[in-house]
């Protein structure tokens, strides 16, 4: 019954990396690029940049999802778990760097309001930086799990066989 339990966890826990990294962002890119203010102005987006966005956002995504599958799906305190874990987090940072490298911390607003017109740039990739730092964190933690797991892996055992 448990590799059930854990099979629908891993599901649960796919679809809602799939939400969160590829819906969401997917549906948020194509409103800026579609947005526009008549009375004041649009954002800028070139197509080459936005399908450079959508395509990596995609990639990682899909990515992501299946690896929080595989890491969801591991019995607690498996070292297949740990180690899941652990390219879950370090994927997770490509995908932040995917944010980086593909203009998506970039937002140029073209603001044309009569008697006043200019452009208002917001640079995100410090807010990336900080996220950066975070998982890096995060790598640390999980590569002492992963280490705990290893090294307690008789006791894990012995402690699951009872339960």
């Amino acid at each position: 019954m448990g590799g059930t339990k854990n099979m629908i966890r891993g599901v649960i826990a796919t679809s809602l990396y799939l939400t969160t990294t590829i819906i969401i962002p997917f549906l948020v890119f194509r409103w800026i690029k579609n947005f526009e203010l008549p009375q004041i102005g649009q954002i800028l987006m070139t197509q080459e940049s936005y399908d450079t966005i959508i395509f990596w956002l995609t990639a990682f995504g899909i990515l992501i999802s299946g690896i929080a599958f595989f890491a969801f799906s591991s019995p607690k305190h498996s070292i297949r778990r740990g180690v899941f874990a652990l390219l879950l987090v370090i994927v997770n940072c490509l995908y932040l760097w995917s944010y980086k490298f593909s203009g998506a911390t970039e937002v140029i607003f073209n603001i044309d309001i009569p008697g006043f017109t200019g452009f208002l740039s917001l640079d995100l990739k410090q807010m990336v930086l900080t996220y950066m730092g975070i998982y890096f964190l995060m790598i640390i933690l999980k590569v002492y799990d992963v280490i705990d797991f290893i090294i307690n892996r008789k006791k894990i055992r012995e402690n699951r066989m009872k339960e």
